[in-house]
């Protein structure tokens, strides 16, 4: 799931026009140039890719254990389905379960299948800086083309101290490093201030941004440049994310439809609005589905149920709900990852919708901060939302004692949960957090259904 920050998304907005227009980048970019691929076994790093890396899953057999050769078949699988890069050893990957003998295992598996063939990309980064340059130190010795490095957890660091933290390990690793930017799992936002400074170090090649903030990647791409790789990090929203001047996306998706991410990512790279937008269509129920519970539990299920792996996994994630067993069987169906049920023609029949609501949240949302609160609310509790809309009063229509202090805001959402049940929940947070914050003078309305 995606943490959005809305004040960002509406920063570009004058202080005396409540509209914001997205940037786009003027110039295509496309895939079409052959591969910079080193031969097989070399030493030589291979460069960053555009297109789709595949953030892998770890194959476990039924009782936890390492799959090995399950593992070799899922990278030849990805091989021959045009994935453009393998992540390895992330959070998809299970790596905070895997002893150090098991991720030199899963590092060295990937460099004999796919190694100077795909670029590899091995996930090291902790909360304590010595401690990444260490694991990005041990991913180079094993062959890894780039680490992704995600902002330190819990501790909730300072600006500066994460453009510290990541110039350490740049300047020490001897390996190029993807920034991970994940709001929602980490407490810390990496701003694009800081991700511009460290875009300077170079060692410094990409960034994965998981913020759910696609308006952060057009400006980042007219002042960083077109060789610093910029990622998205949430399925359902990499599409817009290249078409507005990315280069790809590190999936989750890609894990059961390898071939369909990549064609949607290259003909996003291509600027083919259209094309991108018919391949990404089928996906749209898996993109929501693989994060009905954590990940990685949706999607080592749904690969199992496939054919491909065992059902294997560790604690302190379970195997997936019986609860979504349906819902993500018809999200694999309408994506042609497994085949429909006998007499069955139409796949779009057996598609699954979450419920949803639309609310109107009014007040002084952004001078107070509760939209964000409201759209953490609905993060935090595995829930979903689209903006439908939004509007804020200019500042020129209050006094000057009035003037950047009361600012009169609405933002209607379509907010979206598993069930019902979990709306409700929802619905009931956001009512009690407008309830406590009383300085932001707001109002939750649920909007009939027409």
């Amino acid at each position: 799931m995606r943490s959005f920050c809305f004040v960002a998304s509406v920063a570009c907005a004058s202080a005396f026009a409540p509209t914001c227009t997205n940037v786009r980048i003027a110039n295509a970019r496309t895939t079409s140039s052959p591969p910079l691929w080193a031969a097989p076994g070399s030493d030589e790093i291979m460069p960053l890719p555009a297109g789709s890396m595949v953030a892998l899953v770890t194959p476990m057999k039924s009782d936890g254990s390492l799959d090995e050769e399950t593992l070799r078949s899922v990278l030849q699988w990805h091989r021959d389905e045009g994935t453009d890069g393998i992540v390895i050893l992330g959070t998809t990957g299970e790596a905070s379960t895997l002893t150090d003998d098991e991720k030199d295992a899963v590092m060295a598996i990937a460099r004999e299948e796919v190694g100077g063939i795909l670029p590899i990309v091995v996930g090291t980064g902790t909360i304590d800086t010595q401690s990444t340059i260490a694991a990005t130190r041990r991913a180079k010795e094993n062959g890894a083309d780039a680490a992704l490095v995600v902002t330190p957890y819990y501790v909730k660091p300072s600006q500066n101290g994460l453009f510290q933290h990541f110039t350490a390990i740049a300047d020490a690793a001897d390996l190029p490093l993807i920034l991970y930017n994940v709001p929602g799992r980490t407490g810390v936002d990496l701003s694009v201030e800081t991700t511009v400074k460290l875009s300077k170090h170079p060692m410094i090649t990409g960034l994965k941004d998981a913020t759910g903030d696609n308006n952060r990647v057009g400006p980042m791409r007219k002042i960083i440049g077109e060789d610093f790789k910029l990622y998205s990090g949430e399925d359902g929203m990499a599409r817009d994310y290249v078409l507005k001047g990315g280069d790809g996306v590190i999936s989750v998706t890609a894990n059961v439809a390898p071939g369909a991410v990549s064609r949607v990512m290259a003909a996003a790279n291509a600027q083919d609005a259209e094309l991108a937008s018919s391949a990404d269509g089928p996906l749209a129920a898996l993109h929501r589905d693989l994060f009905c519970e954590a990940n990685p539990i949706p999607v080592k299920w749904a690969i199992y149920k496939m054919g491909r792996t065992e059902d294997g996994i560790r604690l302190p994630l379970t195997r997936l709900d019986a609860d979504y067993h349906d819902r993500l069987s018809a999200a694999l169906i309408q994506a042609e990852c497994i085949p429909s049920p006998e007499g069955s023609e139409d796949r779009n029949l057996v598609s699954y919708g979450w419920p949803s609501r639309r609310v109107l949240l009014e007040g002084q949302l952004f001078d107070s901060g509760l939209i964000n609160e409201c759209l953490d609310i609905i993060e935090k509790r595995n829930g979903d939302f689209e903006i439908e809309s939004f509007a804020v009063q200019p500042n020129d229509q209050f006094t000057n004692a009035d003037f950047n202090f009361k600012r009169p805001s609405s933002v209607t959402l379509n907010v979206m949960a598993v069930n019902e049940g979990a709306l409700d929940d929802i619905l009931e947070r956001l009512e009690a957090l407008v309830g406590v914050m009383e300085s932001a003078e707001g109002k939750l309305t649920v909007v009939p259904g027409e």
